[in-house]
């Protein structure tokens, strides 16, 4: 069993053991995680499984009715179990409630796995920015949902948001 909550302090121990195993190159720092929950639009959800240990967590902000996914991840011993999904589909909850209408992400071109958990749950490429990985100057995909409303986004090779 898994509980979607928002952010501790106590929690950013186990965020930066996820964060630097899944990005163990050009990852966010704890500074960058407090900062976020401080800001008004500021977002930072964990994934708390029955034992309280943190299996995963979502970063957003929100800004009027956009919103930009900034980081996800989840402890590769609690992948492919839903977690992420779950993490994505309570931020889209809580984002919806609050009147946002899209949320925007970039995600590398060589992330398949994480592009088949947001294309499942709905997103759509919407442009790509070149070389913005500093890491390795790998393009990202930008991709987009919209959480109201009917349609879908316009699909534009080189736009964004």
């Amino acid at each position: 069993m898994v509980a979607i909550r928002e952010f501790a302090s106590s929690d950013i121990t186990a965020v930066m053991a996820i964060e630097h195993e899944a990005h163990p190159v050009g990852h966010w720092r704890a500074e960058d995680y407090q900062w976020l929950t401080r800001q008004p639009e500021g977002i930072v959800l964990v994934a708390e499984m029955a034992t309280g240990a943190v299996s995963g967590f979502v970063a957003a902000r929100a800004m009027g009715k956009e919103a930009e996914m900034l980081n996800l991840a989840v402890a590769q011993e609690h992948r492919r179990r839903g977690i992420g999904r779950g993490l994505v589909e309570d931020l889209h909850r809580r984002l919806r409630a609050a009147g946002t209408e899209r949320v925007y992400l970039e995600v590398r071109p060589s992330n398949l796995i994480a592009q088949q958990l947001y294309r499942f749950l709905g997103y759509v490429e919407c442009g790509r920015r070149r070389g913005y990985y500093a890491s390795n100057g790998e393009d990202a995909l930008v991709l987009e949902i919209r959480l109201h409303g009917e349609g879908r986004p316009r699909a534009d090779s080189e736009g964004g948001p």
